[in-house]
């Protein structure tokens, strides 16, 4: 398969709670090393699944938008979460003057608005946030690099199940 982007699936999210619980779902399936990037316009809930994902990991730290702090850290049960807001950041100069990178290797590292330096990450998972209306939202799966592939692919599964 190729490294490049391609479309793997969508799932669609009817209120706030449901885009918690798929993130909840899917959490289990990532482990210290994995990268995901949100992609979504303003008020798309993508901090809705980080809180989410963060309870899939039985965190008990207190989620928020890390829009001017940058970056929040969460303690878990399994890996260390960091959440990453990229919002503000207008280039790659300024994304490696953060000091993050030496964080990746030691938790589940979720960026907001990170699309736009998807060029400097070797392997992630893409999770694109769609506003049908209001409360509705598709929510869209994809990954680069194999590694990634294979774990959008689980994903595909256990969302399945439901």
């Amino acid at each position: 398969m190729s490294d490049d982007i391609q479309q793997s699936f969508q799932v669609v999210s009817r209120k706030e709670l449901d885009t918690r619980n798929i993130a909840k779902k899917i959490s289990s399936l990532f482990h210290e090393g994995d990268l995901i990037i949100l992609d979504g316009d303003l008020g798309a809930g993508k901090t809705h699944f980080v809180k989410g994902f963060a309870e899939g990991l039985h965190s008990q730290d207190l989620v928020t938008s890390p829009t001017f702090s940058l970056a929040n850290f969460y303690r878990s049960s399994s890996s260390p979460l960091l959440h990453i807001d990229l919002y503000r950041i207008d280039s790659e100069t300024e994304l490696n003057d953060l000091g993050l990178y030496e964080y990746f290797d030691q938790s589940i590292t979720i960026i907001e608005w990170g699309k736009k330096f998807s060029n400097c990450f070797d392997s992630y998972v893409l999770i694109t946030f769609q506003l049908i209306d209001h409360e509705i939202r598709q929510i869209s799966f994809s990954a680069k690099g194999v590694l990634c592939w294979e774990k959008v692919e689980k994903i595909k599964q256990e969302l399945a199940e439901e």
